[in-house]
């Protein structure tokens, strides 16, 4: 006799009877006419339909007596390829696929029996009662290396199960037993989720339960513009924890950042990680899954010994970017500056560690929504002052926040020269935000009458970019020669005449650059 309970026939018979989870053709709901058809091809009694009125109840008493005579299974069976096969002609024209209907049938069952490691099968047009080590029904996600599901006995935790095949693999079994001890040592951060009894043999552990992804969170949610900071800081600490605490993730994404029940995010999936630390005997360094493509820094894509915290950062700017736009556009934002230096294409340019990339981030957090350019420049002045350190990451996320476009126009007029390293600095990070203000320069420069020593002030600016950039054959060199050119021409600066031949005679400096200037006889 096979083991069930009363609770779950009874939601068996509402299903069977058209009530159910699923909504069934109306023909292959089954009514008192049909089990007593059932009877006469099985050979059953037929003494509870003869005693009882029928309904639900009595159809509920059916399948106990079926099951207490070990025959639940073969009425399923007679179910699906009897009683289902017999109307296949009528479903069919109704436009259903009965291979799918059977399919849906078939989950809609196992939703119902609660009887841990027991789940329906069909194999070869043949119903069969299996007993599994974790049901079809409870599954919650699959990925080519783990298999996650729900845990029966306890909701605030679910098990992750190396998959079939990689039990198989001597390396991936090596780097699901690590990604386990690295979280595990990370228990009571409050920044990762937590991991509980690893089991050697079978290759399961189980993991604290989390509600939803931040990936599915920001694609159904509108959030406002304060939860998205909050979001932003909070992905920050937990790479910054980790990162202290000598944890490369290698994996870093919207998909592997989960709510827990204790509503913060926290990090999770370090099938990847690695801590620098320690060295393995099997060490994985090259993977077809090495995260998602657009998350992660070209230097690992195809290489992950190569994953370093520069990388690691790498992945927390797109990240930063994916939370701020929804999407992966890469649209620029308040943030933006943080995201280019992190994920600028020299690694030399880039952050070199997360502290200084968080430090930047509160600042940037904490900003007042608006100040005029004016009043922008003056506390620039006053920092400059102080310490004769202005920093190009704080520079760009005020020129990405510049309302009214003359920002950076206003820095030239007031530093002169000396922004020009600066500016260059920026064009290593960003070429995109670098050839956007020169631009912005230029036209604000034509658009507007400064004073004589502004546009001065501007070409010396411009003649110091391309001096400090002779080899390059780029558009900001062109721009830049534009200005100098204008000032030289149009507005009859004769030192700037001047400056413009010497650049003229420079045969240091990229001869299509040089073409853009005049020569002026006699300066």
């Amino acid at each position: 006799m096979i083991k069930y309970k009363n609770e779950d026939l009874y939601a068996i018979a509402q299903l069977l009877s058209g009530n159910g989870s699923i909504d069934l053709p109306k023909s292959i709901k089954i009514n008192e006419t049909d089990l007593y058809e059932c009877c006469y091809d099985m050979k059953l009694d037929t003494i509870i339909l003869d005693e009882n009125d029928y309904g639900v109840d009595v159809f509920t008493e059916f399948l106990n007596q079926l099951a207490e005579d070990d025959k639940f299974v073969s009425f399923l069976e007679y179910y699906f390829d009897r009683y289902i096969d017999n109307h296949a002609i009528d479903l069919a024209d109704a436009g259903y696929n009965i291979f799918q209907l059977k399919y849906n049938v078939l989950i809609a069952l196992n939703s119902l029996w609660s009887i841990t490691n027991q789940e329906f099968g069909i194999d070869n047009s043949k119903i069969s009662l299996k007993f599994v080590d974790f049901k079809e029904y409870d599954k919650m996600g699959e990925g080519g290396f783990c298999t996650v599901y729900q845990c029966p006995t306890d909701i605030s935790r679910v098990y992750k199960v190396l998959n079939t095949v990689e039990k198989a693999d001597a390396s991936s079994v090596h780097r699901f037993k690590r990604e386990f001890e690295i979280m595990n040592r990370q228990n009571d951060s409050g920044y990762t989720l937590r991991v509980f009894d690893y089991n050697q043999k079978a290759l399961i552990y189980s993991i604290e339960r989390a509600d939803i992804s931040l990936e599915d969170f920001i694609k159904n949610t509108k959030l406002s513009e304060i939860e998205k900071d909050n979001i932003v800081i909070r992905c920050a600490e937990c790479m910054r924890y980790l990162h202290n605490k000598g944890v490369i993730h290698r994996d870093f994404h919207p998909g592997n950042i989960l709510r827990a029940c204790s509503g913060l995010w926290m990090i999770t999936d370090f099938g990847l990680a690695k801590e620098i630390s320690i060295k393995y005997s099997h060490q994985t360094t090259t993977t077809h899954a090495v995260g998602r493509a657009w998350f992660t820094d070209p230097t690992q894509l195809f290489s992950l010994k190569d994953g370093t915290y520069k990388t690691d950062m790498f992945s927390l700017g797109r990240t930063i970017d994916y939370i701020i736009n929804g999407n992966m556009t890469g649209m620029p934002h308040k943030y933006s500056s943080v995201v280019y230096k992190a994920t600028a294409p020299d690694l030399n340019n880039r952050y070199e560690n997360i502290n200084e990339m968080y430090e930047d981030l509160i600042t940037i957090c904490g900003r007042p929504a608006y100040e005029s350019p004016e009043e922008i420049v003056q506390k620039l002045l006053e920092q400059f002052r102080r310490n004769q350190l202005l920093d190009e990451v704080q520079l760009i996320s005020l020129l990405n926040n510049d309302e009214d476009g003359t920002l950076m126009w206003n820095i030239v007029i007031e530093f002169g020269n000396i922004i020009c390293t600066l500016f260059i600095k920026i064009i290593d990070i960003s070429f995109e935000v670098a050839l956007r203000e020169i631009k912005k320069v230029s036209s604000t420069m034509r658009a507007n009458f400064p004073k004589w020593n502004d546009y001065d002030a501007a070409a010396n600016w411009a003649i110091s970019i391309i001096v400090n950039r002779k080899n390059k054959n780029d558009e900001i060199n062109v721009e830049a020669a534009r200005i100098i050119e204008y000032v030289a021409s149009s507005v009859n600066r004769f030192k700037i005449k001047s400056e413009s031949n010497k650049l003229k005679n420079d045969s240091t400096i990229d001869g299509h650059i040089r073409a853009q200037l005049m020569y002026y006889d006699g300066y």
